[in-house]
């Protein structure tokens, strides 16, 4: 046990930084970051260290650490202490330019060019689920019904981490242009679809383009703002795309009655405006330069195996979701075999990432290294799984329960949208103004378990108060949580993950919407089979069987039976979706228990990004004081010193038992 310390020194709250050197490094624990080379003399750094509750480890400390045994900060002998983060050296002056972020003359110009191409994201994500019914029955998709979204949702997700590898290497601006047009592609083979097989592959090319489009505002957004002040950019940015959610599903029905093609066709015109504004209004840094002779070199940093590790994973698991319990049984070999190598490539995908033989995973351990980010990771999740999965099956239960048309069935999913826009924009200040993520997770989440235990009553008596109270419940839940989100997932992790972080949070999101569908698609496909006998109409139990039920979920399919038939088919409906609304309530139940674990720590106020706005001449990606070089984490400078990037305003520093709480101050 080490002795105590005399009285002076635990009555001094400020250490000075002395030039003498350290006889012996056993002197000091391990963990204390040194300099390797003293520095010049120069007038002492005064630092205020306080008591606080332990915090999380960061694992960026420990390859800080190595260092030598010379020249540390003078530590009171008996004093035992634990540096959070390295001490920023003399070196650098205070006046680092990412403490004084403000925006720039460029940014809301940039800030626009993102929002308009996630508008038309949104929109398309969420136009077909009341035009779904009549685009399947148009074309005769049958069981392939599901695809038309699943596609879109899959392409859009599973390359999500190799885009932020690309983004990493190309910056955010030119593969963001070019995800832009490859959504507009995608719409057009879509637009001119004839089949079924056409449709699904213009969803996988839009969906390609819209995942690119969705990362590379969100990464961007990370470059230009710091964190503790995102909040309210974040929330304009989740309204923007809530916008489109709420105007999609009004604008699929109107397209389904008018000409579904229009669903597809009217992205065309406004890509166009995209890329024009993009062109010549977003205004940010980074990138390889292509006439340094490193674009091969970057390319073969792509991690193409892990990718291709992943998505045959994604697939053979959801081709079984799909099948499952309409064309075979769960016991048949086309399910168990894809089923089985599904859930052993998602194993051997995350041993892959941490072995040897993976240079350049896409999903590096470092970004999973604290139990906040985790929890977050997995409540980004249940987030996805449950709202896309809502909006996704509420239109079949106004259309096949209620007796709406297309059209009615969108404006009676529009409180849920419109309230997640609100919710969006008042999570985001909020998150500024209180910074707390925490509570607002476990609010978030609570008011969606309550949600979906209600929708367990819906039926086709419920009535409009009922139903619209617990959309409203469930969209507040949804809606407040939205823009804390990603922050929770990077509080503890440095800017210079801001690309792999996003990339990994978008990927988890998207799957989660992914089986938001497929899972509940799957438990109603099981349950409406087990209904199946109990309609009289054999015609019907022909047309509704083998996962045929969601294409034929519309009021003028029902219409067309007399009404004992017509009673019996709404049955099977009402608790084949009573079950999927279970689901959703046990999955998000999950998340809300989580939500209490999460660790609740300070949010950042500066910034450094060399991927941010060209037009603010104080941040790392254009210019830095002639005194100071700032350096990524993992690089070194031409001293060979190992200069951390330091977040000054949080520094978190923990001294043994000192009774005192200050800030640590430069």
């Amino acid at each position: 046990m080490s002795p105590k310390p005399p009285s002076t020194a635990r009555s001094s709250t400020t250490i000075q930084r002395s030039s003498s050197f350290c006889s012996s490094k056993s002197q000091l624990k391990s963990h204390i970051p040194v300099l390797t080379t003293p520095p010049t003399p120069t007038p002492s750094v005064h630092f205020t260290f306080t008591t606080k509750p332990p915090a999380e480890h960061n694992p960026f400390d420990s390859h800080l650490a190595k260092g030598s045994d010379t020249y540390p900060p003078v530590i009171p002998q008996g004093r035992t202490r634990r540096l959070s983060r390295p001490i920023i050296p003399i070196s650098l002056p205070s006046e680092l330019p990412s403490q004084k972020w403000v925006r720039t003359e460029g940014f809301w110009r940039s800030f626009i060019a993102i929002c308009i191409p996630l508008l038309l994201s949104a929109l398309e994500g969420s136009v077909t689920n009341t035009a779904l019914p009549t685009i399947s029955d148009a074309l005769n998709l049958g069981t392939n019904f599901s695809w038309v979204a699943t596609a879109f949702l899959l392409a859009s997700t599973i390359f999500q981490p190799l885009y932020g590898q690309l983004g990493d290497m190309w910056g955010r601006k030119y593969p963001m242009m070019t995800a832009v047009a490859v959504f507009a592609v995608g719409s057009a083979i879509c637009g001119a679809a004839n089949s079924g097989a056409v449709l699904i592959f213009g969803r996988i090319v839009q969906g390609l383009g819209t995942g690119g489009i969705d990362l590379f505002a969100e990464m961007i957004l990370c470059d230009i703002v710091p964190l503790r002040k995102r909040g309210p950019y974040l929330a304009i940015k989740h309204a923007v795309f809530a916008v489109g959610t709420t105007l999609g599903p009004l604008l699929g029905g109107v397209f389904a009655e008018r000409g579904w093609r229009w669903c597809f066709l009217i992205n065309i015109p406004v890509c166009g405006v995209a890329i024009i504004v993009m062109g010549c209004w977003l205004d940010v840094g980074g990138g390889i330069n292509t006439r340094d002779g490193k674009v091969v070199e970057e390319l073969k940093k792509m991690d193409v195996l892990g990718t291709t590790m992943l998505t045959s994973s994604v697939i053979m698991l959801l081709v079984a979701l799909s099948m499952g319990g309409a064309l075979y049984s769960w016991t048949h070999f086309a399910i168990l075999v894809p089923l089985v190598l599904g859930l052993l490539g998602f194993v051997s995908f995350a041993v892959f990432q941490r072995s040897k033989y993976c240079a350049h995973p896409i999903m590096p351990s470092h970004i999973f290294s604290n139990r906040t980010t985790n929890i977050t990771y997995a409540l980004t999740t249940i987030h996805g799984f449950v709202t896309y999965g809502f909006q996704f099956y509420l239109p079949p239960f106004f259309q096949a329960v209620k007796g709406s048309s297309p059209t009615q069935s969108g404006l009676e999913v529009l409180p849920t949208t419109l309230v997640i826009v609100v919710l969006a924009a008042v999570g985001g200040p909020l998150l500024t103004y209180w910074g707390k993520y925490k509570p607002i997770h476990i609010i978030g989440f609570g008011a969606m378990t309550l949600g979906f235990g209600l929708c367990t009553m819906l039926s086709r008596d419920t009535p409009v108060y009922a139903w619209l109270l617990f959309q409203l419940v469930v969209a507040a839940g949804s809606g407040i949580v939205i823009s804390s989100m990603l922050p929770a997932v990077q509080v503890q992790l440095p800017d210079t993950t801001t690309g792999q972080s996003s990339a990994s949070w978008a990927f988890l999101r998207g799957t989660g919407s992914l089986f938001g569908v497929a899972i509940p698609g799957a438990i109603f496909n099981i349950r409406f089979t087990a209904h199946l006998p109990s309609i009289k109409s054999e015609l019907a139990r022909s047309q509704l069987s083998h996962g045929q039920a969601y294409q034929h979920a519309s009021s003028t399919f029902i219409a067309k039976f007399p009404a004992p038939v017509r009673a019996e088919i709404v049955t099977g409906f009402t608790e084949s979706l009573k079950c999927v609304w279970i689901v959703f309530t046990v999955v998000v139940g999950i998340g809300f228990v989580l939500t209490w674990f999460e660790r609740q720590h300070k949010m950042r106020t500066d910034l450094n990004s060399k991927f941010g706005l060209k037009s603010a001449t104080g941040t790392p990606a254009n210019s830095m004081p002639a005194s100071a070089v700032a350096t990524p984490v993992n690089s070194v400078p031409a001293s060979g010193v190992a200069t951390p990037v330091v977040e000054k305003s949080f520094e978190d520093v923990e001294l043994g038992m000192l009774p005192a709480a200050h800030k640590i101050f430069v």
